[in-house]
């Protein structure tokens, strides 16, 4: 989910000329060059019809981080995502970097720009794996089995063909501002593109923010400014678990906090510093 310059939240603003397609896309995005992109209608965002879903794009993001100067022996454990204004659905260009090297260490940054201006900045640092099987041990709580769970309707509360393109489980017992949710999707993220499994497993994860909303979006506005993601191993992208807990502040700011899970068990954790908006 995304915000404008000035931080406001603008749930049904409206582009000039509906870009929506009679027929399903393949994909979310299509490549027309080196490092561009040109989203489909399905990347449509929940806050805005007229901007991209800020998930599928960091899923995009990933994608790029994992093609560039790949290691075997490295896992890309940390993503940040800024997001630094609202992200039309227009092609979009990344220019990857390595911003620090070493042979157990290394900081990777992507910037999106989309005509002259930067709309997203993604670090992820990557690190040396080993076998530590003999010392693993996660404190981190596991969520019931997809098998477990109910149909949910994860778009119910919100606009945007993204979310409509998505599959939804959630555990019983939820509630506002509190819930477990499962999450995938039948769309390829690049058109004729193999895509990895953290790229694909990482497209979902800023959804957490809209799953256990604590008011309705038509009430208030909500919208997060960065993601912030924490991977303990390789995730497996089958389904998107997603452990969510949402709080609001008293000064305008509020937290999404989520304990990322797969099929295998808990993969890490996940946060979003939210922008309070009142009408």
């Amino acid at each position: 989910m995304c915000v404008d310059d000035a931080g406001r939240a603008s749930p049904r603003a409206r582009p000039e000329e509906e870009t929506r397609s009679t027929d399903a896309a393949p994909s979310y995005f299509v490549p027309v060059a080196d490092h561009t992109y040109r989203p489909t209608s399905l990347t449509q965002g929940a806050w805005r019809e007229d901007e991209q879903h800020v998930s599928v794009l960091a899923g995009l993001a990933a994608h790029e981080i994992e093609q560039h100067e790949p290691r075997a022996d490295l896992l890309a454990c940390r993503f940040s995502f800024e997001i630094l204004g609202q992200i039309a659905r227009e092609e979009i260009s990344f220019e990857v970097r390595t911003a620090r090297t070493g042979r157990t260490i290394e900081l990777v940054e992507a910037v999106g720009t989309i005509g002259p201006r930067p709309v997203l900045l993604t670090r992820a640092w990557r690190l040396l794996t080993s076998d530590t099987t003999s010392v693993e041990g996660i404190e981190l709580p596991a969520m019931p089995k997809p098998q477990d769970c109910e149909p949910f309707d994860g778009a119910a509360q919100w606009q945007g063909e993204f979310l409509a393109s998505l599959e939804w489980l959630a555990a019983p017992g939820g509630r506002d501002g509190r819930r477990q949710v499962w999450t995938r999707t039948p769309v390829d993220l690049v058109e004729g593109v193999e895509v990895g499994d953290l790229a694909r497993f990482v497209s979902l994860v800023d959804l957490a923010n809209g799953v256990a909303t604590r008011r309705h979006p038509k009430t208030m506005g909500y919208p997060n400014v960065e993601l912030s993601i924490h991977l303990l191993r390789r995730p497996d992208p089958e389904w998107v678990g997603l452990d969510t807990s949402v709080s609001f502040g008293p000064d305008g700011v509020g937290l999404t906090s989520t304990v990322l899970n797969d099929v295998h068990g808990p993969v890490g954790t996940a946060a979003q510093s939210l922008t309070l908006r009142l009408p």
